[in-house]
């Protein structure tokens, strides 16, 4: 049944209908209101926008402050960290070694990495090279990226080794779950065949040729004074600048910085209007490819309200549904404090690239409404129908379960002594808990990711991090045995609005003891 499925699917995205109202030329005036509305609805600081739309020129626009509290503009050259917009870039490369002959899709990725495992020795061996890039491992949502947060622990040893214990939550090639981690293995496939590096790679045969000459593969590569936009995020309900870069092992999961001009060519070169040289890059068959569905996905709401979607779907390096009666491309990236949103419409010739600078929904409310105003002849507000929804302006967020903590100030059920010592959990490694000045603090291997452990109730405390503009706060509930000794403890972030990539919840936190540490 799930292979007939996943044929219905393909079948589906190949024979879509062109829509039923060719997409009406958009104006920069049009684009500006869209932009402007989001901005304030959304209480964004900056955002660029690259539009391509049949037989124009590129539309690329750049609107509000680099940094919210300072006079720089955003432009069309200004860099913004596009996040997991980035995987498709990594499957693109991927797909060249394809055309030349040195991988097949559908290769094990043991007979090229003989070091990957996963945590079933029969799904180790069937592994293929589709599955490291489709979301379909059978792991949970976001497995394992509490290592690539953790400054200490980001690193290929702690991927392979988080990757090789972490417990499966379903079975192989059965539900789609987001991964990052095997993201990873996929830059390590792409170096190990090349023998280049992932960023060297993807700049020489992908960003140099595609003319996206001011476009980075990683934060370390952008050139000091370069025009770049700062990240913001809500510090303890401020708007704050936020820092926070992603360590260079992440980059084929997310690591590019481009601009609005750059992300203009990307746009072109997957619409198939960049010229005859595109062909070079990688041929049309290969880029249609790249979006056929693989794994199924429950259609998403505003999907199914704003483009009448009715399938929805991952295939190799993009998410792909029908939208407005033709097929839709695209895919988000989100790092800390700033969010972007690629959206293609190839039968129908359309793109449209937005890259922001806060955490917030306004990257894809503008995508969604710049189609919407493209599609129908009686558009809806989208901008301001999601800025009013839990992705909107991203308004101060407390703790779901704050009232759980006393007016009367909060004891600890042992002293504190008791509960500091090392902790280690199977995939993800060592953890800190000590006393300092009287207080406790956890650190997870982060000079961001430390902070002190302030008391709720009994055995469970709150870690109050030292990188406030995280928005990731987390319970931290100790175990306590019979004779009353710590042995453990679990976690869980204090808010559903925390980033799903701090997945505490995975760690099941033995602690270590004392003679052994």
């Amino acid at each position: 049944m799930k292979r007939s499925l996943l044929i219905f699917l393909a079948v589906t995205a190949a024979s879509l209908p062109v829509a039923a109202r060719p997409p009406a030329p958009l104006t920069p005036a049009q684009v500006d209101l869209i932009a402007e509305q989001a901005l304030e609805d959304f209480g964004v600081p900056g955002m660029a926008v690259a539009v391509i739309q049949p037989s124009q020129p590129a539309m690329t626009r750049g609107y509000g402050r680099r940094v919210y509290d300072q006079a720089g503009e955003v432009g069309a050259q200004t860099l913004f960290g596009i996040g997991s917009i980035s995987k498709a870039f990594t499957t693109a490369a991927l797909a060249q070694l394809v055309e030349q002959g040195k991988l097949s899709w559908d290769d094990r990725v043991v007979d090229h990495l003989p070091e990957f495992r996963m945590n079933d020795p029969w799904v180790t061996r069937q592994f293929q090279v589709r599955d490291l890039v489709t979301h379909r491992s059978g792991l949970p949502p976001y497995a394992g990226d509490l290592v690539i947060l953790s400054e200490e622990k980001a690193n290929r040893e702690a991927i392979y080794r988080a990757l090789a214990n972490f417990p499966a939550a379903s079975s192989f090639r059965t539900e789609f779950a987001y991964d990052n981690l095997l993201y990873v293995v996929a830059g390590d496939l792409l170096e190990r065949l090349s023998g280049l590096s992932w960023g060297d790679y993807v700049a020489r045969h992908l960003l140099e040729p595609l003319g996206m000459s001011d476009c980075e593969p990683s934060v370390e590569r952008v050139p000091d004074g370069a025009e770049r936009a700062a990240a913001h995020d809500l510090a303890d309900g401020k708007l704050s600048v936020v820092d926070f870069p992603l360590p260079p092992v992440t980059e084929a999961a997310g690591g590019i910085f481009c601009n609005a001009s750059g992300m203009a060519r990307w746009v072109r070169f997957n619409l198939g209007v960049s010229g005859a040289d595109a062909a070079d890059v990688l041929s049309r068959d290969s880029v249609e490819e790249l979006w056929r569905p693989v794994t199924p996905i429950p259609v998403a709401p505003h999907l199914r309200t704003y483009g009448g979607s009715s399938f929805s779907a991952y295939g190799l390096g993009w998410f792909v549904s029908d939208s407005y009666g033709t097929l839709n491309a695209q895919h988000g990236g989100g790092l800390p404090g700033m969010v972007s949103y690629l959206s293609l419409y190839p039968e129908a010739g359309l793109g449209v690239m937005v890259m922001t600078n806060r955490s917030s929904g306004a990257a894809r409310a503008v995508a969604m409404q710049i189609a919407e105003q493209a599609f129908t002849e009686q558009p809806r507000d989208i901008i301001a129908a999601l800025a009013q929804g839990p992705a909107g302006a991203g308004e101060a967020v407390v703790g779901e379960d704050a009232g759980v903590e006393s007016a009367a100030a909060p004891r600890p059920a042992l002293p504190l002594a008791r509960y500091a010592g090392r902790y280690t959990d199977a995939w993800f490694g060592d953890v800190d808990v000590r006393v300092v000045d009287g207080a406790l603090h956890m650190d997870l291997g982060s000079a961001d990711l430390t902070g002190v452990l302030e008391p709720v109730d009994g055995d469970r405390f709150i870690a109050r991090w030292a990188n406030r503009g995280l928005r990731a706060d987390a319970y931290v509930m100790f175990r306590v045995n019979g004779a009353g000794d710590v042995v453990g403890a679990a976690m869980e972030a204090e808010s559903s609005h925390t980033d799903p990539s701090f997945d505490f919840h995975d760690l099941d936190l033995e602690k270590v003891p004392a003679d052994a540490s």
